[in-house]
C-alpha cells in the first residue's frame, strides 16, 4: 500500500509539474481565414495536442484537453488540460490567420 501511495504521490507531482509547464507558456496555432474574417476550418485537441509536443516539447494526450467544441475563432483561447484527477492546467492556445 506505501508503494501505491508513493507512485500515486508521483504522478499527482508529475501532473502538477506538467500543468505549470503548460500555464507558463502557449501554442499558436493558424487557419485559413477567408473575407470579412470568417474562418475555414477549425482547430481541435488533436492539433492543438500536436502543437504542444511540437512547440512546447511536451507530450500530452488530445483526449486530455477538454475542447467543449473545436475553435473557430481568431486570437488568444484558454483551453483546460485535465492531466490528473486533481489537476486541470490552462493552456493558451494563440489563433492567427495563415499568411
Amino acid at each position: 500500500k506505501q508503494s501505491e501511495a508513493r507512485t500515486a504521490q508521483k504522478h499527482l507531482e508529475a501532473a502538477k509539474e506538467l500543468a505549470a509547464q503548460l500555464a507558463a507558456g502557449k501554442v499558436e496555432l493558424q487557419i485559413k481565414v477567408g473575407e470579412g474574417g470568417k474562418a475555414f476550418g477549425s482547430v481541435s485537441n488533436k492539433e492543438i495536442g500536436a502543437a504542444v509536443k511540437e512547440q512546447m516539447g511536451l507530450d500530452v494526450d488530445k483526449k486530455k484537453i477538454q475542447l467543449k467544441e473545436a475553435l473557430k475563432s481568431l486570437g488568444t483561447h484558454i483551453v483546460p488540460v485535465k492531466l490528473h484527477p486533481e489537476v486541470t492546467a490552462e493552456l493558451k492556445v494563440v489563433i492567427s490567420e495563415e499568411k
